[in-house]
């Protein structure tokens, strides 16, 4: 497969996963602050949660898969060992605090889980999981930085 194809399939992949957490955080989450109903509120949140973690768990394998592509190709050459590698090493690990604060969010505090009987509408750890999410977010966006910044090497 060329390499501008993988390229495409890496940008597009970030694309999808950053739009939908800025979706869930900019419009979601304050349109669903307007509804009266606390179980309309959590039932909505709820699916299009659930719609958007398989989504966003495609999106991030796509990125480890595609990422290790193109750094694999990059590896043979003396360029890791620059500045350009010291780069890329930190823009794996800032993805890698962001693939594990997205592990926690979804298969930790898991906010789109089905309530159980003894739930209650507003529990700690769905104020949690939005932190997280937030974190999350601002984490993406930094890595984000720091690639376009590894572009310009």
């Amino acid at each position: 497969m060329p390499s501008y194809v993988i390229t495409w399939v890496h940008l597009a992949a970030v694309a999808i996963l950053l739009g939908g957490l800025a979706f869930i955080q900019f419009v979601l989450n304050p349109a669903i602050r307007t509804m009266a109903s606390e179980a309309q509120k959590a039932d909505l949140l709820r699916s299009i949660g659930r719609g958007f973690r398989t989504i966003s768990w495609i999106s991030l394998i796509t990125l480890i898969l595609t990422g290790s592509y193109q750094m694999l190709k990059e590896s043979g050459s003396a360029r890791i060992e620059t500045d350009w590698g010291v780069v890329l090493m930190l823009k794996l690990l800032l993805f890698a605090i962001t693939f594990g604060l997205l592990l926690v969010h979804d298969f930790i505090l898991d906010p789109y889980a089905p309530p159980s009987k003894s739930s209650t509408p507003h529990q700690p750890s769905s104020n949690h999981a939005d932190l997280i999410q937030k974190a999350s977010l601002l984490m993406a966006f930094i890595v984000l930085l720091v690639a376009s910044y590894l572009a310009t090497m």
